[in-house]
């Protein structure tokens, strides 16, 4: 295959043993970081996109993504509509901030009204039992959490008042919260904060204490097949009020995409510092081969030629370390967890997940800077005069 005459000489010079062994040195340091770099860069950014997905899972997975709801309370009879493709499961819900009072201690949390287990997913694991069993409508039970159970000191049974703060009812002593007393059915266990303060009665036990109808609800409580995807959810419902994960944990996401992110910039100056030796590398390479740049020259090698030679030189260090690093970057990450395993049996668990776009954008990230540490170095190149060069030869 005839290669362009300027890839050619480049290739030339990439595999020939420099006389300069200094700029050789430089070449393969060059060549070195950008390995290390991009490397580098693959392995945080999907431990981090592993970390964050782990978060997601855990932290998310216990309350509801959104919740749509109106002025006015609507009609459990009919499905939602203008329910978009990523919603994985729409159930009504009526809830409430409570204050849970009892002989032995005080709490403050929520109560959600439910017409199934397997509308939360901290219930799944009473779905054998009967739901009307536990949680019959009419009869103001509750199952509670292992965790709100510990802090108030009651068991299956036992009474617990509740305490709506949100509707208040009127007395001869002035407004006072609106309250009823509920007998305790069950008890779920979780692990996540979620069980210090969340509660289930049936949706129509809680409707009567807000003064919605047995067949109405509050609104819809919306599971999402991804978390992140609520920033949609206003486009489908520009008439219904929407509130959603982010005013409970909002914070805690920013802060961990903050985090990768500082972490990947952190990790970019490691390639920067990388390819700017590519430029030390191309202007040693220019000053030892100037006589032979001008022989080129008078043979008929134009300058955009001579440009176009240092230019190869250049993305063929960038591109070689480029590729190296990021097939090193993906194998380690698929085994991150053995080599980990090997260096401490301790088992520290690390998750992981690959993007095939920030793969891409990484080895592209890199190939352009190594693109542009060419410039200067090709230009000097061009800029050559045979009769200059060739003068003490």
């Amino acid at each position: 295959m005839n290669l362009p005459i300027s890839l050619s000489i480049a290739l030339r010079y990439w595999r020939a043993k420099s006389a300069d062994r200094f700029g050789r040195l430089v070449t393969n340091l060059a060549s070195l970081g950008i390995v290390l770099g991009v490397m580098a860069l693959i392995i945080v950014l999907s431990v981090m996109n592993g970390l964050e997905g782990y978060q997601k899972q855990q932290v998310l997975s216990s309350i509801p993504h959104a919740i749509v709801s109106q002025a006015q309370p609507i009609s459990i009879k009919k499905p939602l509509e203008n329910r978009p493709h990523f919603v994985q499961k729409a159930v009504p819900i009526n809830t409430t901030k409570v204050i849970y009072q009892t002989a032995k201690g005080v709490s403050a949390g929520q109560v959600i009204g439910i017409q199934a287990f397997s509308d939360d997913p901290l219930l799944e694991s009473l779905d054998q039992v009967s739901f009307d069993s536990l949680l019959p409508a009419g009869e103001f039970k509750l199952v509670i959490g292992n965790q709100l159970a510990e802090k108030l000191g009651v068991n299956v049974g036992d009474k617990i008042r509740l305490m709506i703060t949100e509707n208040s009812q009127y007395t001869p002593f002035g407004r006072v919260p609106m309250q009823r007393l509920f007998t305790v059915s069950d008890i779920y266990f979780d692990y996540s904060e979620a069980s210090g303060y969340q509660a289930f009665a049936n949706l129509s036990d809680i409707g009567r204490l807000m003064r919605i109808q047995p067949e109405q609800a509050q609104g819809y409580r919306l599971f999402l097949t991804d978390p992140f995807l609520i920033t949609e959810l206003p486009a489908y419902f520009p008439q219904q009020q929407i509130t959603d994960w982010r005013e409970q944990k909002g914070e805690f996401f920013q802060a961990v995409r903050m985090e990768k992110n500082m972490m990947g910039l952190l990790i970019s100056l490691i390639i920067v510092v990388a390819i700017s030796n590519i430029v030390t590398s191309l202007s040693l390479m220019v000053v030892d081969k100037q006589g032979e740049i001008a022989i080129l020259q008078t043979q008929g090698l134009t300058k955009s030629k001579v440009r176009s030679i240092f230019i190869y030189q250049g993305l063929l260090v960038g591109l070689v370390g480029t590729l190296i690093g990021a097939l090193l970057g993906v194998l380690i990450t698929l085994n991150l967890t053995s080599i980990i395993a090997a260096i401490n049996p301790n088992g520290v668990f690390l998750p992981t997940t690959l993007e095939g776009g920030q793969i891409c954008f990484v080895i592209a990230f890199s190939l352009l800077l190594s693109l542009l540490s060419t410039i200067y170095p090709a230009y000097r190149a061009a800029k050559t005069e045979p009769a200059e060069a060739l003068r003490y030869e």
